[in-house]
């Protein structure tokens, strides 16, 4: 019997949003800096070791994500999902039997992230690029909203547990988050495509090309033709630069204001407020990106959170910094949307799996080498100063190279 599409649709969204909101960007990158105070207490670990773990987590999607992306493009998005969000889950729980020992530490982020690797915003994406067309920017914002949800409400919870039950038990209940949150959600509701269900292909809406983006574009390239684009690498570039800018705050921002004379519980509440930033941004750019070239949306999101950064190298003042931390989550509500959306765009979606696992990977690399750098700064001068200029200049640079991104009609050698 066939089905109503438009249901459907909105119900795989509605899976992808609470899949978002509880996946290992939420439950591993957000709340990591939340962290550090106890594990510095505790084993009396430097914050540049303590970093190092969440490098390693990030360094090693690197290298899982394009397997990932394969094997979503060849069994299917859910038949990825569903075993990885169960692994990384119980991954994460089993920090809570961490010996003061850093290569056990660094062990059980790096399996986090190999067995996380399938429940990452590109499956959700993939998925979603499948059901939509006319609205697929807005489809994909609703999507990473889910992220600025998790970036609100995990970093309340972690602090929470942590306050009332130590680091140990905050790790149980975030990898309970997965068990029991996401992974009967995914079960239940996400589809790979309209195809799986028996209804027609699209979103319901006789669709006008999007802008950019004629009906009658030439084929695009498959993951082999599409490194040898100027499209492809100027994304790599472009995200690499401000994912190692954002990400480094977020990750030092308990640390650096608690240097400041705030309270820990004055910072989770910033880091929140990042939260707080993405979850609008997310809704508003995937509106935007049905409408406008994506790289104009990118640009004045990024512009926006290097004057954030730049303010945040003197501010101290608790209303100045909420201010800082939603201009930060704007762009990182941005980056992702954006990113997944030109590759819809770009490239072909029959591949789109290896070709944004490709790029998501050179995300990472940034999210990566920032708060490593960043806590490496700290360590040699005392502050942060250093490092915030240094991403000031990368976002500087980002946004350049986003005008120099072709039309997506146009994949140039």
């Amino acid at each position: 019997m066939t089905r109503s599409r438009g249901f459907y649709g909105w119900q795989v969204i509605t899976a992808a949003i609470i899949g978002a909101a509880i996946s290992p960007a939420t439950l591993v990158n957000v709340p990591f800096s939340l962290f550090i105070p106890a594990l510095e207490a505790e084993f009396h670990w430097s914050r540049p070791t303590i970093t190092a773990a969440l490098s390693v987590f990030l360094a090693l999607l690197v290298v899982s994500l394009p397997a990932a992306g394969r094997l979503v493009d060849r069994l299917g998005a859910r038949r990825v999902a569903l075993p990885s969000v169960l692994a990384y889950g119980l991954a994460l729980a089993s920090l809570a039997v961490l010996r003061p020992s850093t290569a056990q530490f660094y062990v059980h982020y790096g399996a986090i992230a190999v067995l996380g690797a399938g429940a990452q915003s590109l499956t959700l994406i993939r998925v979603l690029t499948t059901w939509f067309e006319r609205r697929r920017g807005l489809a994909i914002g609703a999507c990473m909203a889910g992220y600025g949800v998790g970036y609100v409400l995990v970093p309340l919870l972690t602090q929470a547990l942590i306050t009332a039950w130590g680091w140990r038990v905050a790790y149980v209940g975030l990898g309970a988050l997965a068990v029991f949150g996401a992974l009967p959600v995914i079960a239940l509701l996400f589809h790979d495509s309209p195809a799986a269900l028996g209804v027609p292909p699209g979103d319901g809406a006789e669709a006008r090309p999007p802008l950019d983006s004629p009906a009658t574009a030439t084929p695009r390239p498959a993951l082999v033709d599409a490194l040898r684009t100027r499209a492809f690498w100027l994304l790599a570039l472009i995200f690499v630069l401000m994912s190692a800018a954002l990400n480094g705050v977020q990750a030092q921002i308990v640390p650096l204001l608690t240097d400041r004379g705030l309270s820990v519980a004055t910072a989770a509440l910033m880091l929140s407020a990042i939260g707080v930033g993405s979850f609008p941004a997310r809704l508003f750019v995937g509106f935007l990106l049905d409408r406008v070239f994506a790289p104009y949306v990118a640009a004045i999101c990024f512009a926006l959170s290097a004057l954030a950064l730049t303010w945040l190298i003197g501010a101290s003042a608790p209303v100045g910094i909420a201010l800082v931390a939603i201009a930060v989550g704007l762009s990182l509500g941005a980056e992702n949307d954006i990113l997944g959306y030109l590759t819809g765009r770009y490239f072909n979606i029959a591949c789109f799996g290896q070709v944004y696992g490709a790029l998501l990977s050179a995300y990472l690399l940034g999210a990566a080498a920032g708060p490593y750098v960043m806590a490496r700064a700290y360590a040699l001068t005392g502050n942060y100063t250093l490092a915030l200029r240094g991403g000031v200049v990368a976002i500087a640079i980002a946004c350049v190279l986003l005008f120099l991104l072709p039309r997506y009609a146009e994949l140039s050698d």
